[in-house]
């Protein structure tokens, strides 16, 4: 058995089938690689944008209602909401920077303001 394994590979030897199959297996690689990691790439962007659109919408269910809390100072209602959208992305599995969802919750509360000046005209 072993000597029919020696002979074969003499014979894909000089026959060149080694070097074509290595050149091959190199080549698909180079082509195939950058496929597969520009795949990777897009799907961590997508979940991204897809997090950011969540903490905008948990901003913008919250912070409404937290501009009808009188006993809370605006620190404290921001500090409320940033942690608010911190928690449920966490249950949703999913993660921002603090700077980032205190960009979205003062995003939601300018929009907040903006149509309550709207209805108040």
């Amino acid at each position: 058995m072993w000597q029919e394994i020696s002979e074969w590979l003499q014979w894909a030897d000089s026959t060149g089938l080694i070097t074509f199959l290595i050149s091959l297996t190199v080549v698909l690689y180079r082509l195939i690689h950058p496929l597969i990691q520009s795949k990777i790439q897009d799907s961590d962007t997508d979940i991204k944008v897809q997090t950011l659109t969540i903490a905008d919408n948990l901003a913008s269910a919250i912070v409404p209602e937290l501009a009808i809390m009188a006993e809370m100072t605006n620190d404290e209602r921001k500090t409320e909401a940033i942690r608010f959208v911190n928690n449920k992305l966490t249950i949703l599995g999913l993660q921002l920077t603090d700077e980032t969802v205190s960009a979205k919750v003062e995003k939601a509360y300018q929009e907040y303001k903006r149509a309550d000046q709207t209805t108040n005209n």
